[in-house]
């Protein structure tokens, strides 16, 4: 940020000498809404969702930006795992399209920060990663 602020007092610096000095207070709301957006995005990359398999169960870990967190764990043999809905939505209403996990009533969706073009390769990818639990799991 410090280099930002030295860029634009520099830039500042110019118009002032130019005679343009109302150029400043501009310079200085651009400075604070640059800040504003880096923090912001600071603090949503501050989110975390993790999945995570034994022999039995699968555990989904959600850490929220203020670092809460919070577990939600299946059995390994129930578990399903869905996009819903499964035909891909026109453009528009992409955003309705959910990873769902679910066993026993119990439901959670995983992935809901992904753009919708990557939900479905979320999905693969898990029932992958399940079939491969359930495989190891079997053949100990």
């Amino acid at each position: 940020m410090s280099i930002l602020g030295g860029l634009l007092f520099t830039i500042g610096l110019g118009f002032f000498l130019a005679g343009a000095w109302p150029v400043i207070g501009f310079l200085g709301l651009e400075l604070l809404i640059v800040w504003g957006a880096f923090k912001l995005n600071y603090r949503a990359a501050q989110k975390r969702e993790t999945i995570e398999t034994t022999a039995n169960t699968v555990t989904v870990k959600r850490t929220d930006a203020n670092g809460k967190a919070s577990a939600t764990e299946f059995p390994l043999g129930w578990i399903k795992v869905r996009l819903t809905p499964a035909v891909s939505p026109a453009s528009s209403s992409r955003q309705a399209q959910r990873v769902v996990l679910s066993s026993h009533g119990v439901e959670t969706e995983i992935g809901h920060f992904l753009h919708p073009a990557e939900k479905p390769a979320l999905q693969r990818e898990v029932s992958h990663l399940l079939d491969r639990s359930k495989a190891q799991r079997d053949a100990d």
